[in-house]
């Protein structure tokens, strides 16, 4: 994995990469349908790490996932879910007036654009647009899911009482690019998230009657900024941002199409 080979090389400070021996952290990587296997593995170690990074997750069976999550919180090993857009360091730090924002809002929308060549099926692009706006938003409830398929997705559903439409458009040409609005009467703000592949870094503007603002830029990738967190969470119990409970919660909402 170059992506995370290089995300490491640049926390030296706090992670180095091991080849033998048992590791303090390990990484799992969910994007095939064995993932929930492998993490229990991982859990029930003769030797198990102090904390886990669970990334590139794909849909799973919401009961064995809440089984995964007690078995963690038993054990006491903090499992921090590498989501794309709910560790970007640009959302963390502007989420308290995002959430203020989407209170009075009438209508959250989340737009996700993904190259076929990323091998990202649209369930689990809706899973990640879940996160994220459970982070910015809150909880989402009454998922309706209008459409599903290769070309990627529609769906509408509430959190906080506020209207919420999700999309996704999978395309051969391209770079991964997503976006979060929030519009009310008074004021909007946007997200725009870059490839993660890139340096660009993510961009909170916010609009309203003196123009568009952008707001205080982090050049830090949500997928390094997971990394912070496990480290915290393996040595200083820091709660992480999304945890597998939250994952849990989201993959219930999910139709049982999207979960096969």
């Amino acid at each position: 994995m170059p992506f995370t080979h290089g995300t490491l090389a640049g926390l030296p400070q706090w992670l180095r990469r091991t080849e033998t021996g048992p590791a303090d952290v390990v990484a799992v990587t969910a994007d095939t349908p064995d993932w929930p296997d492998r993490l229990r593995a991982v859990l029930t170690d003769a030797d198990p790490p102090r904390a886990v990074l669970l990334s590139r997750v794909t849909p799973a069976d919401p009961a064995t996932v809440s089984e995964l999550a007690a078995l963690a919180d038993e054990l006491g090993i903090p499992v921090v879910v590498d989501s794309p857009w709910v560790l970007d360091p640009t959302v963390t730090e502007h989420a308290e007036r995002l959430r203020a924002a989407a209170a009075g809002a009438v209508l959250v929308d989340t737009v996700v654009v993904v190259p076929t060549a990323a091998g990202r099926a649209p369930a689990a692009v809706l899973l990640d647009q879940l996160a994220l706006v459970r982070l910015v938003v809150g909880p989402v409830s009454g998922l309706r899911v209008t459409g599903l398929d290769e070309r990627g997705h529609t769906a509408g559903a509430y959190a906080g009482g506020v209207p919420v439409q999700l999309s996704s458009v999978l395309s051969p040409l391209g770079s991964a690019q997503a976006r979060l609005s929030i519009r009310s009467r008074g004021e909007q703000w946007q997200l725009r998230f870059a490839d993660p592949n890139t340096a660009r870094p993510t961009a909170a503007l916010l609009i309203d009657d003196a123009g568009e603002q952008l707001q205080p830029t982090r050049y830090e990738t949500a997928h390094r900024a997971a990394w912070r967190q496990l480290h915290g969470a393996a040595t200083a119990s820091t709660q992480p941002s999304y945890t597998l409970s939250d994952l849990v919660a989201d993959l219930r909402l999910l139709p049982t199409e999207a979960l096969r």
